[in-house]
């Protein structure tokens, strides 16, 4: 029987029978590669979900949006079926990545996000006239 031919536990099985491994060296090794697959499918999920709000937003006239639906933005939570706590990881990346532009929005005047509440948080889409068109309509 080759190596190929082992799965990861006969793997462990074997080196422990022939005493290169402890039982407490193979337990780690086993915790390692299930730590490793977590974080690998919460990566996957938190990716698909960055695709789904990506895609959302395109399909909207609006280039203001929150985590929840405010009198002058669209909510993201609305757009794609996801925790909120998955939303604002996914929407903290986004604005990392250039999609978004995180400000503070307080009577239609954009501030700093330090200078405003969790509340008057607000995501811009990353249009070159998405925060002139805004203004536009908030003068109106």
């Amino acid at each position: 029987m080759t190596i190929s031919n082992y799965t990861n536990s006969d793997l462990l099985n074997e080196l422990i029978a022939r005493g290169i491994l402890t039982q407490s060296q193979a337990d780690s090794a086993t915790r390692k590669a299930d730590r490793a697959l977590d974080r690998q499918v919460k990566a996957d999920q938190l990716n698909f979900l960055k695709a789904q709000i990506t895609e959302a937003i395109t399909a909207q006239e609006s280039h203001v949006f929150s985590v929840k639906k405010t009198g002058n933005s669209i909510g993201v939570m609305d757009l794609v079926e996801a925790e909120r706590s998955q939303v604002l990881k996914a929407l903290t990346q986004l604005t990392s990545e250039g999609v978004f532009r995180k400000v503070g929005l307080v009577g239609g005047v954009e501030k700093p996000t330090s200078e405003v509440n969790a509340f008057q948080i607000r995501y811009i889409r990353n249009v070159s006239e998405a925060s002139a068109e805004f203004t536009t309509n908030e003068a109106q």
